[in-house]
């Protein structure tokens, strides 16, 4: 299977978790160590319940645009047009999102 297949790119990326404003304007993302509800009791005795994941401009983007109304491949082509010197967009953008939905940040609808 050649990564990423028409598939893939159909898929509409959405986010799952909390997100901060980061420096220049760059995004923090939030993400809970546990997500099961069932450990909820562990959490509030974490010094520090989150994972905190600071993104760059260009997964920031990435990040901003899985809004739920564009598919992968739409992101994807939004990407290419902001980062013009970036080769390899697609499959980038692609792996990208798969790391973000294998890491529950985001989801698909």
């Amino acid at each position: 299977m050649v990564f990423p297949d028409e598939t893939f790119l159909a898929l509409v990326p959405v986010q799952a978790l909390a997100s901060e404003p980061g420096e220049d304007g760059t995004v923090v993302l939030i993400r809970p160590k546990v997500l099961s509800p069932r450990w909820g009791w562990l959490v509030r005795l974490m010094a520090r319940p989150n994972y905190r994941v600071k993104l760059d401009a260009r997964g920031t983007a990435v990040w901003q645009a899985c809004d739920g109304t564009r598919t992968i491949g739409q992101v994807a082509e939004g990407i290419a047009a902001a980062f013009p010197q970036e080769a390899d967009t697609t499959r980038r953008t692609a792996l990208f999102i798969r790391e973000l939905a294998l890491g529950k940040f985001i989801l698909f609808v």
